[in-house]
């Protein structure tokens, strides 16, 4: 089942970076102007992706692994991967809000749904590490 889950996260990250990388003209004028640069080719954004999912991947793991282990408190590790939930949902909040109105709402389909699909991604990735936290079974 855990290999399962990293190839569900593997493959988001893939399609994340193919739609960051299909922007439409102004996108591309805005990518840039405002010289996001990691986001301009696929291997960039395919890079600056993995980046962020491995850094969250590597958060989430080691609480669900100190909770485990017991060198934090079930209800710590439950309350950490919460506040990550939050600040994740906060973010996603934020893009939907930018995304919605402005110069940002004339990126592209592709783009926009690329940009609201990272966070999503790391939501899900807290979700999964606040599941692990809760059930009793090792794994």
């Amino acid at each position: 089942m855990r290999a399962l889950y990293f190839v569900i996260i593997s493959l988001f990250s893939f399609i994340d970076a193919l739609l960051l990388t299909n922007p439409n003209f102004l996108g591309k004028l805005g990518l840039w102007l405002f010289k996001y640069s990691y986001l301009r080719t696929f291997p960039r954004a395919m890079v600056t992706v993995l980046m962020v999912v491995i850094a969250t991947l590597v958060m989430s793991e080691s609480i669900v692994f100190m909770a485990r282990k017991k060198w934090i408190s079930k209800s710590v590790g439950i309350v950490f991967t919460f506040l990550f939930i939050l600040v994740c949902s906060g973010l996603l909040a934020k893009i939907i809000l930018d995304f919605s109105k402005g110069v940002y709402s004339n990126t592209g389909i592709y783009f926009k749904i690329g940009v609201h699909l990272l966070p999503g991604m790391l939501i899900f990735i807290f979700v999964a590490s606040l599941f692990r936290v809760l059930s009793k079974r090792e794994q």
